[in-house]
């Protein structure tokens, strides 16, 4: 022990390193939660995926299945189990008598099944049936078109993926070992504060304090991108789902077009019999609506990428550009939308505002943390809303976010932006958020203010001025160069 530090010295540091151990602690099983959260996202997905096979099916074969055209049948589930998930498909009568079924062995191409006649089906009350056992994800729902005419089971392998879940892994581990860096360098400036406070109680730094709150809140940013990553993996898979579906379809088109092309050319009647052969019409239509359909999803991935990039920005500079709130409201709800949509709907009552200037990153990440909060605190089963609200004066803009959840008591309205303070089970809230924002809005000579009753809901109310003072500017330049000297 070096001279000059008493026992009792070292002692006095005990504390921090408890807290350095519980945030430890906490960061590694909210990486275990995230995993978990994430596998089940995926269970999800293969759910969904065999319920958008089985619709999409019915679509396509109930035309088919009122005129008896058996053949048209067999040629659409033969393109629905282009996808290699589907293991079976199997179309029956009212009463249960089959009418066509297909089925694959793993690795293998689809082949008719000749020796199935009847078979169990569900009763006709019943709607859309799931299930899952250890083979198979088992899909049943009712074929009909104004009234009853079968039913329509459709299975898909049960198993996920070795390469999603090796992809998933490593993406939890990058996330875990980024938080629990970033919590071990919070950890080091307040043990670096604590030791020198044992040892000589004059000396204060401001601008460490300054250095601590910016990693607070690249902390807090790093753990809500770890609770959006896989519900903006799951956004993406829709429409990247049906752009591969699509594609198979479009592929199997492209040979139809071939053998027309390659057709008789000269002789009309059998070029007019070919075409009638291969449903030319038909295709013809579907392609416009396939390729339709494909430029929409692309365009819906690239917008979701889009906000996902400028919400993950790393650069915190905090220096102030005229920004329009409303477009950083829209990106924040398009990124966090796989967080709300089962849970709530939001009602949005905008103003014309002024472009305030301000840090547009920063605010987006307050807009995005009092928003999923929202969405959080609707008790399940309960039809949830939450409405935002824009206004403006002459002088400042005004944010108000309401929702319809459990609301709060008074002693934890009195507790809400401490740091390290939160209602949420343990491993899914760092309690970082709220204290992040208030001093976010803080720095922007701003307020945060929440009015909340039990049972009815709560409202955060954000108030920015439109245009920053020369003292702010000046403040926040000399801290931005402070950080950068570091």
């Amino acid at each position: 022990m070096p001279q000059g530090r008493s026992p009792s010295k070292w002692k006095s540091i005990k504390p921090a390193l408890l807290i350095g151990f519980a945030l430890a602690t906490l960061q590694i099983f909210s990486g275990l939660a995230a995993y978990y959260q994430s596998k089940n996202l995926l269970w999800d997905s293969k759910y969904q995926t065999a319920l958008n096979l089985t619709k999409g099916l019915i679509v396509s074969v109930v035309d088919q299945v009122v005129t008896k055209d058996y053949g048209s049948i067999e040629s659409r589930i033969l393109q629905t189990m282009s996808n290699a998930e589907v293991a079976s498909v199997v179309l029956t009568d009212t009463t249960g008598k089959v009418i066509s079924a297909l089925k694959r062995d793993i690795g293998k191409e689809p082949r008719l099944e000749f020796d199935l006649n009847w078979i169990q089906t569900p009763t006709v009350s019943q709607t859309i049936l799931q299930s899952r056992d250890d083979a198979y994800i088992t899909t049943w729902a009712p074929v009909s078109l104004g009234m009853h005419l079968g039913w329509l089971r459709l299975q898909t392998y049960n198993s996920l993926d070795t390469a999603e879940l090796g992809s998933l892994r490593q993406q939890n581990f990058l996330l875990s070992s980024l938080s629990i860096v970033s919590g071990l360098l919070i950890l080091g400036v307040f043990l670096w504060r604590a030791y020198f406070s044992v040892i000589q109680r004059e000396f204060i730094v401001e601008a460490k304090l300054d250095e601590a709150t910016k990693r607070l809140m690249q902390a807090e940013k790093l753990a809500s991108l770890g609770e959006m990553a896989a519900g903006v993996a799951h956004e993406i898979n829709n429409p990247v789902g049906y752009i591969s579906s699509n594609l198979t379809t479009l592929q199997k088109y492209l040979t139809v077009y071939e053998e027309v092309l390659n057709g008789p050319q000269t002789d009309e009647a059998a070029m007019a019999a070919l075409k009638k052969k291969v449903n030319f019409t038909y295709i013809q239509n579907d392609v416009r609506n396939l390729v339709n359909e494909t430029q929409e999803g692309v365009e819906r991935v690239k917008t979701i990428i889009k906000d996902l990039k400028d919400y993950a920005r790393t650069n915190t500079s905090a220096n102030y550009l005229p920004s329009d709130i409303h477009v950083g409201l829209k990106s924040t709800l398009n990124i966090a939308n796989n967080q709300i949509k089962n849970r709530a709907t939001i009602q949005l009552d905008l103003d014309n505002l002024p472009l305030v200037e301000c840090a547009p990153s920063q605010i987006n990440q307050v807009l995005l943390n009092l928003i999923v909060n929202a969405a959080q605190s609707i008790p399940d089963g309960k039809e949830g809303a939450i409405t935002i609200r824009t206004s403006s004066d002459d002088i400042s803009v005004f944010i108000e976010i309401e929702d319809n959840g459990q609301g709060m008591s008074d002693d934890v309205l009195q507790k809400i932006f401490d740091p390290f303070f939160t209602t949420k089970d343990p491993g899914k809230g760092t309690g970082l958020g709220l204290s992040v924002s208030q001093k976010i809005i803080q720095d922007h000579a701003g307020s945060l203010t929440v009015v909340s009753s039990v049972g009815v809901g709560s409202i955060f109310k954000i108030s920015l001025p439109i245009t920053q003072t020369k003292s702010n500017q000046d403040k926040t330049h000399h801290l931005t160069a402070s950080f950068g000297q570091k």
